[in-house]
């Protein structure tokens, strides 16, 4: 896939190639321009607009699109950017779900209502009267399209946590994995990775299963915590509690819930982990079994690869080491028995891994 060094040597100004990340989540778009060593030369974050769900992909590639042309417009304005008297520019896209990377394809995301989708040609399509036009390309547009969670497990292995090898587990709104074997990622012909749709022992529930991240990700555990005060405070309602403005939500099956967008779920976070400072035993309780359901996966994952790195990029890192990482640990460590225990570490480069990613492997790939 390429050092670090490789990628850098493929920058050089007088190659005259920009690449740039692009990672396309339910409620935002990143977009970054990056340099061989995995830094962020400039940035760009912007809202994905409601009508660009629920398949409508022309909408959504226009504003993927958008966003690349402004990026580049602004660090070509500045004399000494990498965009400036670039003859060719190398754009990788990252997305939710289930992608055919070599078709440039989304077969399937739930998160953003997409459903076979050549995603990756409809940027191009986006782009195609920019770059004749005002971008001043000579070398050409490439436009690739990748997973999101490989994109993040690549970046954190090339310049963040990770070794060659690793288990690359993100817990936000929703949960996915990647692996790298030897640097290089396992596709699984685009379905590995959807570790949040595995079926797991429903902790609220005795005798049912439920997904993985409606039981772990950020959001379910905000909102199982918030179900079980409403079943477990009649006062509740006029409690003025921080929590109150959700329990509309709790109503709904986990099955039609949607993913709260970050800034709620951050808020929500927020709660759960003061409630928990302040002995909150319900709050206890649903952050101990969404522990124990994350503990598990990695466990197998470990039975299966062996002692590889465990990279962890979450919200849930909101919470110090004491209270997330060291009891995810020892979880781990009990759950394999006799096997090695992995390493196990926060993602270094965080919420711009995917992003940078992207830029990386796009430019890797470029011929």
């Amino acid at each position: 896939m390429g050092s670090p060094a490789d990628l850098a040597e493929r920058l050089h100004r007088e190659e005259g190639v920009v690449a740039i990340g692009v990672d396309v989540s339910a409620d935002g778009i990143t977009a970054v321009v990056a340099d061989g060593g995995g830094s962020v030369i400039s940035s760009l974050e912007r809202p994905v607009p409601k009508e660009c769900r629920s398949n409508n992909a022309h909408r959504l590639a226009q504003e993927i699109g958008s966003a690349i042309e402004a990026l580049c417009t602004g660090v070509a304005d500045d004399p000494s950017g990498e965009a400036s008297g670039a003859a060719a520019l190398v754009v990788g896209v990252c997305v939710p779900g289930v992608v055919d990377e070599d078709e440039g394809r989304v077969r399937r995301s739930e998160t953003l209502g997409l459903q076979d989708v050549p995603l990756a040609s409809l940027v191009r399509q986006s782009l195609s009267s920019w770059v004749t036009g005002p971008s001043g390309l000579s070398g050409g547009l490439e436009v690739m399209l990748y997973q999101d969670a490989g994109c993040g497990a690549w970046a954190e292995s090339q310049w963040g946590a990770a070794g060659r090898d690793c288990l690359y587990l993100a817990v936000g709104e929703r949960i996915s994995s990647a692996v790298l074997l030897g640097g290089a990622l396992v596709l699984g012909e685009g379905w590995a990775g959807q570790v949040g749709r595995i079926l797991v022992p429903d902790p609220d529930w005795s005798g049912e299963r439920a997904r993985l991240e409606d039981v772990a990700s950020v959001g379910a555990m905000v909102r199982r915590r918030t179900a079980g005060m409403v079943d477990d405070s009649a006062g509740f309602l006029d409690s003025g509690d921080s929590f109150s403005g959700a329990v509309a939500a709790t109503s709904r099956s986990r099955d039609d819930a949607s993913h709260e967008p970050s800034t709620q779920c951050a808020s929500g976070l927020k709660a759960l982990l003061g409630a928990m400072r302040s002995g909150d035993r319900e709050a206890r309780r649903v952050w101990d079994t969404g522990l124990d359901s994350l503990a598990e996966l990695v466990a197998h994952g470990v039975g299966l690869l062996g002692p590889l790195d465990i990279v962890v990029n979450s919200e849930l890192m909101r919470a110090d080491e004491v209270v997330f990482l060291e009891p995810l640990r020892r979880r781990v460590a009990d759950l394999v028995g006799a096997l090695p225990a992995p390493r196990l570490v926060a993602a270094r480069l965080g919420v711009s891994a995917p992003a940078l990613g992207a830029a990386g492997r796009a430019l890797a790939d470029w011929k």
